[in-house]
């Protein structure tokens, strides 16, 4: 009688093992909440993360090619686009991924708050950037501005190549 009551006293509590499944089940669970719950981006949000981005990218594009990559803002901030400096001319980055040409959602607007204007001394349609990253690395400080209804982003590159992001301005 006495190795049956010792079974029934081994069986009334939880073992290590199943205390851990049923902690690693609750973790799981909560995890999915969370994920599920993050908040939704605004159109704003979402395209200064992307610009910036690609403003990271056109800056390394240019240090690796060896050649000027710049910024052209086309239909009044509407679209903006990246050209590379080949052969005395500015030409499309058509075939890159990250800097072909984007248009942005109706209610945005890019602008250059401050940077290098360049003024068109050209006849041809061809499009001048008006920011432009150096191969060397030294590029000149600009600030952009993305603007709707939401509010607006600045996004300002530093001497020093870093990249800062203020919202709400």
């Amino acid at each position: 009688m006495q190795s049956g009551s010792r079974y029934r006293d081994r069986e009334a509590g939880l073992s290590l093992i199943e205390i851990l499944v049923g902690v690693s089940i609750m973790a799981t669970v909560a995890l999915a909440v969370t994920l599920s719950l993050r908040p939704e981006r605004t159109p704003l949000q979402a395209a200064s993360d992307a610009l910036a981005a690609r403003l990271q990218t056109a800056s390394q594009e240019a240090i690796i090619s060896g050649q000027p990559v710049g910024l052209v803002i086309e239909e009044f901030g509407r679209r903006y686009a990246f050209y590379r400096y080949v052969d005395q001319r500015w030409w499309p980055l058509s075939d890159h991924p990250a800097l072909r040409a984007r248009l942005l959602p109706e209610t945005l607007r890019l602008q250059v708050r401050d940077g290098m204007m360049i003024a068109r001394t050209d006849t041809d349609e061809t499009s001048i950037p008006v920011i432009w990253f150096d191969p060397a690395g030294l590029t000149e400080p600009f600030s952009l501005s993305l603007e709707g209804e939401a509010g607006r982003v600045e996004l300002a590159w530093q001497a020093d190549g870093a990249l800062t992001r203020r919202a709400g301005l």
